[in-house]
């Protein structure tokens, strides 16, 4: 396990928790796919993992250990120098707009030199030589002119794989990618995606990959968590979420993914909309929008709990008939 977090939660002032009891495993070589519509809690998390959030935020966990090389660090009590020292060089993140990742004022070159000499103490010369190299491995082209290219003239996917060669320069343990095909056309979106997980098999990373998208979870996942107002309602092997569905969020996700099959049908959408941070409803948060609540869910928070190996289920009901029900709606 490179990356254990357990009770992850996160407020801001005196507000209710935002991220609420989040538990995450990231281990070497496998994708993680944190699942989850606009405002569920997902670029948060990443944040929290990053220790990127702003000064009112308050981060709290009963565990957040990241282990490297033997050795294990507890990542919310280090010093903020040993976390820099960390962070970008064994924890790295690649942001969903690449144009506010990058410098403007800065060439593409100089600002991936800039992390290796920072981290791995090279020489100018052994920084631009391992920068070249990386821009080759994301199959950047012309990369020795691109190196000297500042942000705005490159194209979205040029910039895209720039801050992913960014991210994976110092060969980072674990990589967080917060949805970083979504402004992308779909060509570049499957190119992006195959170098992520060509990387993630040749380095060994262990990556957290954010989406909203789940034919891309089909495509790279290894395991699968759905979250829904910053809380995990269900996770498991993809193979175990994909065949076998139980929660009513994740079911009604599947069920708002346009298939080929569906061309010509009205696609099915999810009533009403995530509660608002400052209304959070009691018991199960999405509740309000499920067909299937009854009483014992609106008043009570149900437990993450195991209904077959290998796949959690936070609801009272699963895995009862309603889900049958529900998925002979959506097929």
């Amino acid at each position: 396990m490179v990356l254990r977090v357990r009770n992850l939660r996160v407020r801001f002032g005196a507000g209710p928790h935002i991220v609420d009891g989040v538990d995450l495993n990231l281990r070497e070589g496998r994708m993680l796919c944190l699942v989850g519509e606009s405002g569920s809690g997902k670029s948060l998390t990443a944040l929290s993992l990053m220790r990127l959030l702003p000064a009112n935020a308050r981060l709290t966990a009963d565990e957040f250990a990241f282990s490297d090389a033997g050795a294990e660090v507890d990542l919310l009590s280090i010093e903020e120098v040993g976390l820099n020292a960390i962070r970008g060089d064994r924890v790295a993140m690649v942001f969903q707009e690449p144009m506010t990742a990058l410098n403007p004022v800065m060439t593409v070159g100089a600002q991936i030199e800039e992390s290796l000499r920072l981290h791995k103490r090279l020489s100018r010369q052994e920084a631009r030589q391992r920068a070249l190299d990386m821009f080759r491995l994301v199959q950047i082209p012309a990369p020795e002119t691109r190196l000297d290219a500042f942000p705005h003239q490159l194209s979205g996917g040029m910039r895209q794989r720039v801050v992913i060669a960014m991210a994976l320069v110092c060969r980072p343990a674990v990589l967080i990618a917060d949805e970083p095909t979504t402004a992308l056309d779909v060509t570049i979106q499957s190119q992006i995606l195959r170098l992520i997980d060509q990387l993630r098999d040749e380095l060994g990373t262990a990556v957290l990959f954010i989406t909203h998208n789940l034919a891309v979870v089909a495509e790279i996942a290894d395991e699968v968590a759905v979250i829904y107002a910053g809380r995990i309602v269900e996770r498991g092997l993809k193979t175990n979420i994909f065949a076998n569905p139980m929660h009513p969020y994740t079911l009604a996700l599947f069920a708002a993914t346009p298939r080929s099959e569906d061309r010509g049908r009205r696609l099915a959408a999810i009533g009403g909309q995530v509660p608002a941070l400052s209304s959070m409803p009691a018991g199960c948060r999405f509740a309000p929008r499920c067909p299937f609540a009854v009483e014992p869910c609106r008043a009570n928070d149900p437990p993450l709990r195991e209904v077959e190996p290998g796949h959690d289920v936070a609801c009272w009901r699963a895995p009862l008939e309603h889900h049958v029900m529900v998925k002979d709606q959506i097929a």
